[in-house]
Parts: structure tokens; C-alpha cells; sequence
């Protein structure tokens, strides 16, 4: 009994909601309405622009679709003439396919027990995200650089740049410390 009251109740509610709601002309007419008033405007498209043929003649150079070889400098080292050169026969060490912008002083590490004095090495961060430990005479950097001292908070390299004439200089470079701080 109190089921069918509730299911008549409801359906008079339902029947109620549907009359009241069956007259639309007056929203209707504010949608006709805001149409009338309110018109888009849309930029006109910008001109197309015109084609240009390009007629690559490059049959003798690289193909523009596959990555640049790098040119290594000792192709251009001149071996007859007596002056500084870098030793061409050493096997490359792993850090030497980085320039020093890319590699970043992470910290050292001292080992007290070693001889008189400390051994100490510095750990470099390739931007790989690898941590090399390297000590005093290990190479690093594109031009042939030698780690010459390692202090705690900087390292300073002895590297051979070519000076255009067949031969090549030193030049001294520092890698230091990098101090990031956590947010």
C-alpha cells in the first residue's frame, strides 16, 4: 500500500514537471534573439604564400637528411714539421668525446693512506648523467686535455689547440666546482 502511494505520488510529480516545462517559446525566442544581435568575426585568412622550387646541386656534398660526421682535428695535423703536437697513437679515453661545456665538477675524493701525500680524484659528470672518477695525467675534453692539478674545489687542465699553422700551443682551462643547491 505505502509502495503504491509512493508510485502515484511520483507519477503525478512527473506528470506535473512535463506540463510545466512543454511551453519552450520563450527560450526559443532569446536563442532567435542572441543569434540577430551577435554575429562572429573571424579574421580573414593570410595569403598563401607563393612556392619556391629550390634546386639542390649538392650531388658531390652531404646529403642535407643524414647528421654531419664531426671532423676530427687530427686529419689536419702536419706531422713533418718539429714543433708541439698531440700524440696520435694513445687510445682515446671515454670523457674525450665531450667538450669541457658539457662536463661539470661534481666533487673529490681523498685517499689519506696513499704515499705521503693524499691521493685525491676528481669526480666528473658527463651530461648523461655518468660520474667518472679521474686523477692527476687523465685526459678529458675535445683538445687532447690533461688534468694538470686537482684542488677541492676546481680543476685545471692543460689542453693543445691547433694554431693554424701545423702545429700546437697549450692553453690551461679550469673546470670548478658546480654547487646546486636543492629547492
Amino acid at each position: 500500500m505505502i509502495k503504491t502511494k509512493s508510485l502515484t505520488l511520483c507519477s503525478v510529480c512527473a506528470l506535473l514537471f512535463n506540463i510545466a516545462c512543454s511551453d519552450k517559446t520563450d527560450l526559443e525566442q532569446f536563442v532567435q534573439q542572441t543569434k540577430q544581435q551577435h554575429t562572429a568575426h573571424i579574421a580573414p585568412l593570410k595569403a598563401t604564400p607563393e612556392f619556391e622550387h629550390f634546386d639542390y646541386s649538392g650531388k658531390g656534398m652531404r646529403s642535407p637528411y643524414v647528421l654531419p660526421v664531426r671532423k676530427l682535428t687530427e686529419e689536419v695535423i702536419d706531422t713533418t714539421k718539429d714543433c708541439l703536437q698531440p700524440e696520435l697513437h694513445r687510445q682515446k679515453a671515454h670523457l674525450e668525446t665531450y667538450a669541457l661545456d658539457n662536463l661539470k665538477m661534481r666533487g673529490t675524493l681523498t685517499d689519506p693512506h696513499v704515499d705521503k701525500q693524499p691521493k685525491i680524484w676528481a669526480l666528473i659528470e658527463s651530461h648523461d648523467g655518468k660520474v667518472h672518477r679521474l686523477s692527476i695525467g687523465d685526459h678529458l675534453g675535445l683538445y687532447h686535455g690533461q688534468i694538470a692539478v686537482i684542488t677541492e674545489k676546481s680543476i685545471e687542465i692543460i689542453e693543445l689547440i691547433p694554431d693554424g699553422g701545423g702545429c700546437w700551443t697549450h692553453r690551461s682551462s679550469h673546470l670548478t666546482l658546480v654547487d646546486e643547491k636543492p629547492l
